[in-house]
């Protein structure tokens, strides 16, 4: 007689019981604080988790090999911040930061390692959402998920602030690091500058003793002080702002990718507080203070032209031995250095720059093309600089509306952010421009000289912008992007 084969007899776990019976694959009563199981056989209950990420049937994780217990979905978002947010970051420019610092630190140490997960799953919900501004939603899986391991960083850190631990320092500076890049993505800006305070109080207590491991970090805050000062603040907490008294009056001498890239940084650094005061001025304040004014134009415009020569000079007799990543640098620096010297030939008009000035635009305009042409990466997150800055000015100071027309599609083509720049953003604030200038001049955008098709396009790109511009305007409220 045949028989039956045996059956067995599945018992239903619980998918919301605490971590460690998880870990266990056992059954958890989730009592609550600490659940029996844990307790009675003399176990650390590690609690529960509040939120649980959506099930993802695409991309297989890793099994792990941490010290610690962990959950699936916190290797899914590892696995996350691992193959897609670090890869993004690196995808400008090589940094030792992200290459080995972040990663290893991620794998070793417990604060980092929630800290970096909360950077992936907020990393992966902005690109779900074409990396548009949407602020924390708790009610959002993810972002609820994140929150949950930004708290469970700031607890390991709090309990650890009197430890005597050597690598205490890197670790601070690596959980902020993340946690303004998480902040970021979602247009909190001013949450973003307290973690950015936080990392340079902690610089400031030792700022002349850094190790090698620390200098990578360092050069990263210290820029995004500068960075936040330009947008927001006014002045950076720390580090010195570079002045227009300090501009170099001898020629410079480029010798190597780095050169390239301190030296339009310290460009940037002196002209964005100019070309935000110019802009800022209507026709008769400019008049009234010409003279100042046209001085410093000039003083900035001699030395971005010397720039703008000596890269040329490097690239021409050095583009042979440098890399792919290092000649793509130089091209988006010189890119960022074009760029500078547009806005500030066009800075002092007052109003609508005349339309024989648009070539300038056109150049800067097909520069970036020809760059994007060469190299097809587009990373979705970077504290590089990139080039939303360039398609913004090009998308809302050019006099020849097709050819905002091109950057708008550009900015959108491409969506991402760098650090507080997001290229939906400056779409978006593009095209709010572009319509008070047409109310201005009490026209209609049947009057501009554009072909039908291209009307019809920024037609679109004006009905879909009204909301999202403003959710922009109820976030970025500090800095401005």
């Amino acid at each position: 007689m045949p028989t039956r084969p045996r059956r067995r007899n599945f018992k239903s776990r619980s998918l919301t019981g605490c971590r460690t019976c998880r870990a266990r694959h056992t059954k958890c009563d989730e009592s609550p604080g600490a659940c029996n199981n844990c307790v009675s056989t003399g176990r650390k209950c590690d609690g529960y988790d509040l939120s649980r990420l959506p099930v993802n049937s695409i991309r297989p994780v890793a099994i792990s090999r941490l010290g610690w217990l962990t959950t699936p979905d916190e290797m899914r978002s590892l696995s996350y911040f691992e193959h897609c947010s670090i890869p993004s970051l690196l995808a400008f420019f090589d940094s030792p930061l992200w290459q080995k610092l972040a990663l290893q630190m991620s794998h070793l140490d417990r604060a980092v390692y929630h800290a970096a997960i909360t950077l992936g799953a907020i990393h992966e919900d902005s690109c779900k959402n074409q990396m548009r501004l949407t602020g924390e939603d708790l009610s959002a899986p993810r972002h609820w998920f994140a929150a949950e391991q930004a708290s469970r960083s700031f607890a390991i850190l709090s309990r650890r602030r009197a430890s005597r631990d050597p690598q205490l320092r890197e670790v601070v500076l690596l959980c902020c690091l993340l946690f303004i890049l998480s902040e970021s993505l979602l247009g909190q800006y001013d949450r973003a500058l307290q973690h950015l305070r936080g990392g340079l109080r902690v610089i400031g207590e030792d700022l002349h003793h850094v190790s090698p491991l620390d200098r990578y970090l360092v050069e990263t805050f210290r820029r995004l002080d500068v960075e936040f000062a330009q947008f927001g603040q006014g002045q950076p907490f720390l580090f010195d702002l570079v002045l227009e008294d300090d501009i170099p009056s001898q020629t410079l001498q480029l010798h190597s990718p780095d050169d390239v890239y301190d030296v339009v940084s310290r460009l940037v650094h002196i002209d964005v507080p100019f070309l935000g005061l110019a802009w800022s001025l209507s026709p008769a304040e400019i008049l009234a203070d010409y003279d100042n004014l046209y001085r410093r134009q000039e003083l900035i415009l001699s030395f971005a032209y010397s720039i703008e020569a000596e890269i040329q000079s490097f690239y021409s007799r050095s583009v042979h031995q440098l890399s792919y990543n290092e000649r793509r640098r130089v091209e988006l620096s010189l890119l960022t250095c074009l760029a500078q010297i547009v806005a500030n030939k066009t800075c002092l008009f007052g109003g609508l720059v005349p339309l024989d000035l648009t070539t300038g635009f056109v150049d800067v305009l097909e520069y970036y093309e020809s760059i994007m042409a060469r190299y097809p990466e587009r990373p979705t997150i970077t504290l590089d600089k990139g080039v939303i800055p360039t398609l913004w000015m090009v998308a809302s100071k050019c006099p020849d509306y097709s050819v905002r027309l091109r950057a708008i599609n550009a900015l959108l083509a491409w969506p991402h952010c760098e650090t507080l720049c997001n290229s939906n953003v400056g779409a978006s604030m593009a095209l709010e421009k572009l319509k008070a200038e047409l109310r201005a001049d009490d026209q209609s955008l049947s009057s501009l000289p554009l072909t039908r098709e291209s009307r019809e396009e920024l037609s679109h790109h004006l009905k879909k912008h009204f909301e999202y511009h403003a959710v922009c305007c109820e976030l970025v409220n500090s800095p401005r992007c």
